[in-house]
């Protein structure tokens, strides 16, 4: 089974501060570093260090060398890694010290994907394989479509949120992540309660993920339905936490663990990340996830 993330990828301008810049406000940086990221970016690198293998597509500018050679440094495929006449997105991420961040993103060439983009890639999977999208590039709901004619299983991150994804059919999907943003987003503030009943009846073959940061995490399907407490740690950045949990429940549950299991590893995996500054770089390898779990 092959793992294709058709997603994007950004250059991260990341800055320290001692907090969120407030409007009108100027805020001297502490330190400023660059970096690759994107959720396409972070999400691959996230399922390649959980063990599986890994396909990336997507579009980047002339200026994005660099993201595809962290790509190809993790072993991810980089065979539909496109280029167009647009600036590489970019993120402008502040991080607090306390790991609160506020991001501003610059969508780039990730708005550049095209219908044949994505016609090329998918003929390259077969029935059964996955396929792991966010809401950072252009064409979604033809990415989503086509995907779901071919047989793919569909992983779905609606991040960011915006209103037009409560049109999405999330009957197609095979599994969705939420975090509390997009939960408030797609449900229209309904409580937490009505929203898995909701979902459950009218999409009884989907399975969810809610992440609530340092709260902890929610999985349920059509007959379960229970939480993982997050592992306690000296958090630092948050940036890339909710793209390592991602990819390493993702894993877990394709490798035929359990709900409960693949719970458990996200939220180990994504402790690791947020004990950490940076984004694709700092996510764990399975092995440091598992010890870090049996301390």
């Amino acid at each position: 089974m092959k793992t294709l993330v058709f997603g994007s990828c950004n250059l991260d301008y990341t800055y320290q501060v001692p907090r969120i810049v407030s409007p009108g406000e100027t805020l001297a940086v502490r330190r400023v570093s660059l970096n690759p990221g994107g959720k396409g970016i972070n999400q691959s690198v996230a399922l390649k260090r959980a063990g599986l293998d890994v396909y990336y597509a997507g579009c980047c500018g002339a200026d994005g060398e660099a993201l595809q050679a962290v790509l190809r440094d993790n072993d991810v495929n980089t065979s539909f890694f496109y280029t167009a006449e647009l600036p590489t997105g970019a993120a402008y991420i502040q991080v607090t010290d306390t790991g609160e961040n506020a991001i501003l993103i610059y969508h780039g060439a990730n708005f550049a994907v095209t219908r044949a983009m994505i016609d090329e890639t998918l003929a390259a999977f077969a029935p059964g394989d996955l396929l792991v999208m966010q809401n950072e590039i252009s064409e979604r709901d033809y990415l989503i479509d086509a995907g779901y004619r071919r047989g793919m299983r569909l992983v779905f991150n609606p991040s960011p949120f915006e209103t037009c994804l409560r049109g999405v059919d999330y009957g197609k999907l095979w599994l969705v992540f939420l975090n509390e943003t997009e939960l408030h987003g797609l449900s229209a503030g309904k409580p937490l309660e009505a929203f898995i009943e909701e979902m459950r009846l009218e999409y009884p073959d989907t399975r969810w993920v809610i992440t609530f940061g340092a709260e902890g995490s929610l999985y349920f399907d059509r007959d379960v339905c229970f939480r993982q407490a997050a592992f306690p740690v000296n958090a630092v950045d948050t940036t890339c936490a909710g793209d390592t949990f991602t990819g390493f429940f993702t894993a877990a549950l394709v490798r035929g663990e359990s709900p409960q299991a693949a719970l458990r590893l996200g939220a180990a995996a994504a402790s690791v990340t947020v004990s950490r500054v940076g984004a694709a770089g700092v996510i764990p390898t399975l092995e440091e996830a598992l010890a870090f779990m049996k301390t």
